[in-house]
């Protein structure tokens, strides 16, 4: 029988929003609209910490693309989002 990770054996990392995140095409998976296997650069909106309890070492973020002219305005969706290795986004803040 399986057991499913639930997160709380390692705190998530902690990513100012607004840091550009260059992730390689093995750091990320399952993103909107992008080409799996690609090098995808994000600039940070959120993390996912409601959805954190789901994997150890995954973690779904939110984000716009570096060139996106409306990351600000409020009513603007993020227009990335992809879940991302948990030891990807270690490399751009420590753990909680």
């Amino acid at each position: 029988m399986a057991t499913r990770m639930t997160g709380s054996n390692h705190p998530p990392p902690r990513v100012d929003p607004g840091t550009l995140l260059q992730l390689d095409g093995d750091d990320w998976s399952f993103g909107r609209d992008l080409t799996p296997g690609v090098h995808v650069d994000v600039v940070l909106v959120r993390l996912r910490t409601d959805l954190a309890h789901l994997s150890d070492e995954w973690m779904w973020i939110l984000g716009h693309r570096p060139q996106c002219e409306y990351p600000h305005v409020e009513q603007h969706p993020p227009c990335l989002e992809l879940r991302v290795r948990i030891t990807a986004l270690r490399r751009y803040g420590p753990a909680r």
